[in-house]
């Protein structure tokens, strides 16, 4: 049963001492002090305001907040902290994802997100799509085609029926490498897109393609169970309403609530609690759907964990359904993780 109202927002987040909880924030646009103006752009679409407004945010809810964009923080994060709240998903290093967690772990500091096994599973769209085929959860069928061979020649006995088919990168977020050429309409193609991303470096994912649109759920963790804080449709005006790299980074067209049919909606908050079971407790997360509304089939796309969190996003929007700020949704988060990491340092009293 998933809760009707959001978990606990704490009037202050304070460590163990009573004192303002100390966190370090990390993020690729992170300010590094003694300047903590927002970063210069790179490139890289919204994140240098977006990560820069998470670390007044963190501010303004009263947290002690280190900050910085260099993974080596973590280093000396040990007995000067009290939290790791980390955005830093992209270093120059083979799936960076869980570089900060797996650290964590091992220093015992308590940290946002979810465990390492967790979190490069759901970084790792093939083993994701396995586990959400091993909990009975409806995902499109799909192969795997490493950077260190080729295509084959025909498709596999999975997508035989497929009439088209949609080429990803096994790794990465933010729909990076997604163009609309990303939809073939015949194996070749898909094959011609699989050998483009190997080219970049990157094994490929194919899968079938989904008719359909874009849906997104929100969720964060409480100690009764997940909430989701609605039903969202990004907006796009791409081939197919696809989210490609260029429109999430750079031309972003927002996100509306979603009429979906309450069988649906009922169907959706079952697939949670499925994902909760089999794979939380987790701080907050976001599943990603293809839903046809001509037959109500839907498709579970994949999960993210530590995703955007800004006050433009679907988590901000669904805490006002609930009568809460954008500041009030970062405590609770902040305050179930602190809660269910509560006796993290009993399990290892002496590390060498």
């Amino acid at each position: 049963m998933i809760p009707k109202t959001f978990p606990r927002v704490p009037e202050k987040l304070v460590n163990d001492c009573g004192e303002p909880l100390r966190v370090l924030y990390l993020a690729p646009y992170a300010p590094d002090g003694p300047d903590f103006s927002v970063k210069p752009y790179k490139g890289n679409g919204g994140y240098p305001q977006y990560h820069h407004s998470i670390f007044r945010l963190l501010q303004g809810i009263g947290c002690e907040v280190f900050s910085s964009s260099k993974p080596y923080a973590i280093l000396q994060a040990k007995g000067n902290v009290d939290y790791v709240f980390s955005l830093l998903n992209r270093i120059p290093m083979e799936n960076p994802e869980i570089f900060i967690s797996s650290y964590c772990e091992f220093a015992r500091i308590p940290y946002l997100g979810a465990p390492p096994n967790i979190r490069a599973t759901a970084e790792d769209k093939w083993l994701m799509k396995l586990a959400f085929t091993g909990l009975g959860l409806p995902v499109a069928p799909g192969t795997v085609v490493s950077k260190l061979s080729e295509p084959p020649a025909s498709p596999p006995q999975q997508l035989v029926n497929a009439e088209r088919f949609f080429v990803k990168k096994r790794f990465g977020a933010a729909s990076d490498c997604i163009t609309e050429d990303n939809i073939a309409d015949d194996w070749s193609a898909a094959s011609h897109c699989a050998r483009t991303l190997h080219a970049q470096g990157h094994d490929a994912l194919i899968e079938e393609f989904c008719p359909g649109t874009d849906y997104t759920v929100p969720v964060v963790g409480g100690p009764g169970g997940p909430t989701i804080l609605g039903f969202v449709k990004p907006g796009s005006d791409k081939k197919e309403g696809i989210l490609t790299g260029d429109l999430k980074l750079h031309d972003h067209l927002g996100y509306e609530w979603a009429e979906l049919p309450e069988q649906v909606q009922g169907r959706i908050r079952e697939d949670v609690m499925t994902v909760w079971r089999g794979l939380g407790p987790i701080d907050y997360f976001r599943l990603d759907y293809r839903i046809d509304p001509a037959t109500g089939t839907r498709r579970l796309i994949e999960m993210n964990i530590c995703c955007y969190i800004g006050k433009s996003g679907p988590f901000a929007m669904g805490a006002e359904k609930f009568g809460l700020s954008h500041g009030e949704l970062v405590k609770a988060i902040l305050q179930y993780s602190l809660d269910r990491q509560r006796n993290f340092r009993t399990h290892s009293l002496c590390m060498i």
